[in-house]
C-alpha cells in the first residue's frame, strides 16, 4: 500500500483507537470524582502536586534511565512546555470550580471541549470534517445539554472558568496529535507532570494543608487512575485523529451522573436519560461511519 493510501485508511478511526479514547475518558471521570471529593478540604495546587508526584515517580520506575535521556534527546520540548501549560490552567481553573457547581454542571460546561476540537482539527491539522464526525458531535453535545438541563446553571465566575479550561484543553489536544507522532507517551507523560510538580510545588508552599488518611488515599489514587488515563490518551491519539478524539470524549457523561448521584446524590431527572440516549447513539453513528470508510478505504486500495 502507498504513502497516500496509508494516510486516506488512517483518516477513517480505528474502533480499537475510539474505545481506547473512552476507557481513558471514563478514567477521567472517576479521577475528577476523587478530586471533587477532597476539593473543599484541600487546596486545588496541593491534589495537583501530589498527583503530578505520584505519576512521575511511576514514569520513572516504568522507564528509568532511557526515559531522562529521551527527554534530554527530545526536539518537542517548546510543543510540550506549552501543552503543560495550558493542561495546567485547564486543571486548576476546573477543579477549582468544584466547591460552586455540581458535577452534572461542570460536565455540561465543559463539553464544549470536543466542539471547540473538532474546529480546531479542521483548521490546524487539516482534518476533514465529515458529515458523520460533524454530525455526532452535534448530537452528543446536544445530548449533554438535554441531559443536564443548563437550564438551571448560572453563567458566572464558575462556569466561565470551566469554559475558558474547555478552550485550553482543547489546544492542548492539538498538540498532544502534533507530539504523538514522533514521541513516545511515556516520555510525554512525564514531562507534562514534571511541568505541574514543579509549578503546583512552588505554589502548595504557601498553602499546605495536613492530609488525613482519607485525603491522603484520595489524592493518591488521582494520581494512579490520572496517570493511566493520560498514558491511554496518548495511546489512542495515535490511532484516530483530534476531530475523532474530541467526540468519544462525551463517553464520560454517563460516569459523572452515576458518580455524582453514588457520592453526592444528585438525583438524574428524566431528561438525563434522553440525554444518555442521544450521546450513545452519536457514539454509534461515529463508530459506524468511521468503520465503514476504513472498510471502504481498504477495500478499493490495491496493495503495492
Amino acid at each position: 500500500m502507498s504513502a497516500s493510501s496509508f494516510a486516506r485508511a488512517a483518516d477513517a478511526a480505528s474502533l480499537k483507537g475510539m474505545a481506547l479514547g473512552v476507557f481513558a475518558y471514563s478514567l477521567f471521570a472517576f479521577h475528577d470524582a476523587l478530586v471533587k471529593g477532597v476539593i473543599m478540604a484541600l487546596p486545588v495546587a496541593q491534589i495537583m502536586f501530589v498527583r503530578s508526584l505520584v505519576i512521575v515517580l511511576g514514569c520513572l520506575i516504568v522507564g528509568r534511565r532511557q526515559l531522562l535521556a529521551d527527554l534530554a534527546g527530545s526536539t518537542n520540548l517548546p510543543m510540550m512546555l506549552m501543552r503543560a501549560v495550558l493542561t495546567l490552567s485547564a486543571w486548576a481553573m476546573y477543579y477549582s470550580t468544584g466547591r460552586e457547581l455540581q458535577l452534572a454542571e461542570m460536565t455540561t460546561l465543559y463539553y464544549v471541549a470536543p466542539i471547540i476540537t473538532l474546529l480546531l482539527a479542521v483548521v490546524f491539522l487539516k482534518e476533514r470534517l465529515t458529515l458523520a464526525r460533524a454530525g455526532a458531535a452535534a448530537i452528543g453535545f446536544f445530548g449533554v445539554v438535554v441531559a443536564c438541563n443548563p437550564g438551571g446553571i448560572s453563567i458566572g465566575l464558575p462556569a466561565l472558568m470551566v469554559l475558558m479550561a474547555a478552550l485550553f484543553w482543547s489546544i492542548a489536544m492539538i498538540l498532544m496529535r502534533t507530539i504523538s507522532k514522533s514521541e513516545s507517551s511515556l516520555t510525554q507523560i512525564f514531562f507534562l507532570n514534571l511541568v505541574h510538580l514543579t509549578a503546583m510545588g512552588l505554589v502548595s508552599i504557601w498553602l499546605w494543608q495536613a492530609m488525613g488518611w482519607r485525603e491522603l488515599a484520595f489524592v493518591v489514587a488521582t494520581g494512579i487512575i490520572g496517570g493511566v488515563a493520560q498514558f491511554v490518551l496518548v495511546e489512542a491519539a495515535r490511532q484516530v485523529q483530534a476531530s475523532v478524539l474530541g467526540i468519544v470524549e462525551y463517553s464520560a457523561l454517563f460516569w459523572s451522573f452515576l458518580l455524582g448521584y453514588l457520592f453526592w446524590n444528585e438525583q438524574p431527572a428524566t431528561l438525563v436519560y434522553v440525554g444518555a440516549a442521544l450521546v450513545v447513539a452519536a457514539g454509534l453513528v461515529l463508530a459506524w461511519s468511521e468503520q465503514r470508510g476504513r472498510r471502504a478505504i481498504m477495500a478499493v486500495t490495491p496493495a503495492d
